[in-house]
């Protein structure tokens, strides 16, 4: 029975990962998602719409044009037998109010440019971590193909045993078990690739489908900045940082604003007395002053509600600046933890653990060991590989959340290099 499943283990065993050939790189695609990307457009919109609303904050109110009708008859709608005048009516604000308005729509403007440059950022971490996902399954499934590689040797070493009566069928059967239940753990991994290789497309705007290359080798890059030094780029850079100022700011302007509302506002008006004269007629001109006289029940609450607001911008700005401080600490420490161990694994026990392969594997040939002790080297190689690359990709990742806590990249493009492993 032991011999009769060799051929259908042979075909599970031939299963190849075929993925697209092709190379991906992060930075065409970060600038394929600056071009493609919906909530991008969005948000460049929403900032060209509050540059116009700044320049509109600037024009007075809108002139009245109006027509009045003296001395109508009495008891009567004669119009024609009234005294027609021409109104012309301009509200004119108290001087200050206007720059109080332009200086809190110039805030929002800011705040705008801000929430662009915070999406961008959002979506371009969104597609590094889907990029580095990318690259971990593939990275898994060439190791899982290697272990079916070996698997493949074990498998073949055991038949020849059982066909000279020097291996038993239990060595055969145990063999081609951990073949099949390897290849069954290759099409998983396959399925993986295609889950995120969509999740890569939607971030794009691409099709669901549409197929996806293949990730580059990555090299193990230690972080060089300090934490002194991310610090004193996110105080300038950071858009979470530059958000919360620029509340503060545009609180304050509504401050000002509230209580340039308590001054009154002049309204003119010209009267043209009789049209039969033409332009040059008598005029009439009326200045009348605008007072904000129910003050203490209204405009006097409207500031204590935008002094409110700008204490409440100035606690909200110290949160977020202890939140950004509380990111750079955890993920620079993070980030050193992971390159210290994947340099380690990299450099001292991934050869030490090849070795016991090869030698795990003669061994096994030769008849000096058991199938349990080369299974048992096999899975703690595959382990310490897969370890290795883990913590490459946790380095990145927390590269990625400084580059968001601090606002500028930290890594040049990755690579061909030494940073994969054979």
């Amino acid at each position: 029975m032991a011999l009769l499943l060799v051929p259908m283990l042979a075909g599970q065993g031939s299963l190849v990962w075929a993925a697209d050939a092709s190379t991906l790189s992060l930075p065409p695609l970060l600038e394929e998602l600056r071009r493609a990307s919906p909530e991008l457009l969005a948000a460049r919109k929403r900032w060209d719409a509050a540059q116009l609303r700044a320049r509109q904050a600037t024009g007075l109110p809108a002139p009245r044009i109006g027509v009045k009708f003296e001395e109508l008859p009495k008891g009567t709608f004669k119009v024609n037998q009234a005294t027609i005048m021409y109104q012309l009516i301009q509200s004119l604000p108290f001087p200050g109010k206007l720059s109080a308005k332009k200086a809190v729509v110039a805030k929002e403007a800011q705040l705008a440019a801000v929430d662009l440059k915070r999406m961008e950022w959002d979506l371009a971490s969104q597609l590094k971590t889907a990029y580095y996902e990318l690259y971990m399954v593939d990275r898994e499934l060439e190791i899982q193909q290697e272990l079916i590689a070996w698997l493949r040797q074990a498998v073949a070493g055991a038949q020849a045993g059982y066909a000279t009566a020097t291996t038993s069928q239990a060595s055969v059967l145990q063999a081609q078990s951990e073949l099949l239940e390897a290849s069954s753990a290759l099409t998983t991994l396959e399925h993986r690739r295609e889950a995120m290789a969509a999740h890569l497309n939607h971030l794009l705007n691409r099709t669901t489908h549409a197929p996806v290359g293949r990730p580059g080798p990555l090299e193990l890059v230690p972080l060089t900045y300090t934490i002194e030094e991310l610090v004193l780029v996110a105080e300038q850079q950071q858009p979470e940082l530059l958000a919360a100022q620029y509340s503060v700011e545009r609180a304050d302007a509504t401050v000002r604003l509230s209580k340039r509302e308590l001054l009154p506002d002049l309204e003119t008006m010209a009267e043209l007395r009789d049209p039969a004269m033409g332009p040059i007629g008598p005029w009439d001109l009326t200045l009348a002053l605008t007072l904000p006289f129910w003050f203490w029940t209204k405009a006097r609450y409207g500031v204590q509600v935008a002094v409110y607001d700008a204490e409440s911008a100035r606690a909200a700005q110290q949160a977020v600046r202890n939140a950004v401080l509380k990111g750079i600490h955890e993920h620079w420490h993070e980030a050193q933890g992971a390159y210290t161990t994947a340099a380690l694994t990299r450099d001292g026990l991934l050869p030490l653990e090849q070795q016991a392969v090869a030698s795990a594997l003669t061994a096994y040939q030769t008849r000096r060991s058991g199938f349990a002790e080369l299974t048992e080297v096999l899975g703690r190689w595959s382990r310490r590989k897969m370890e290795y690359y883990r913590q490459l990709v946790m380095l990145e990742q927390h590269v990625i959340m400084l580059e968001e806590a601090v606002g500028i990249p930290l890594r040049a493009a990755h690579g061909a290099t030494e940073g994969d492993v054979s």
